[in-house]
């Protein structure tokens, strides 16, 4: 049985200079991760933009170097067809001697409120990517 979802994969050239350090391009979700913590803790907010999940990664509004986890980033987009926006924080899987993480991970998935949107952008790190 496989452990994880394929979700997306992310474009290299939004993730500067993360781009050479990461060791695949893949993004995926444990099933772990969603059933002890995304649906644990933020169930209603997972089924309001599950459908968009390729999206969000794929076609970000931003991406911010989260400044409190090590090679890790926060995924963040306005989804037009729901009004909403939201967030999906990945831990890199990175070219290193202990290959902890073999694969781009999902920590978690969730909606943002504006004023949490704000703060994001503002308190959670360099952005690094953002969308014309």
């Amino acid at each position: 049985m496989q452990e994880y979802i394929k979700v997306a994969k992310v474009d290299k050239n939004k993730i500067k200079p993360y781009d050479t350090k990461i060791i695949t391009d893949e993004i995926i979700l444990t099933y772990e991760r969603l059933n002890n913590h995304i649906l644990k803790y933020h169930k209603e907010e997972y089924y309001q933009i599950e459908k968009y999940i390729k999206d969000i990664i794929e076609d970000p509004d931003f991406i911010i170097e989260d400044n409190a986890h090590s090679n890790t980033l926060i995924f963040l987009k306005h989804i037009i067809a729901i009004n909403k926006k939201a967030r999906i924080v990945i831990k890199l899987a990175i070219d290193n001697e202990e290959k902890i993480y073999t694969k781009n991970s999902i920590i978690t998935i969730m909606r943002q409120r504006d004023k949490c949107w704000n703060q994001t952008l503002k308190n959670r790190g360099r952005i690094i990517f953002e969308k014309d």
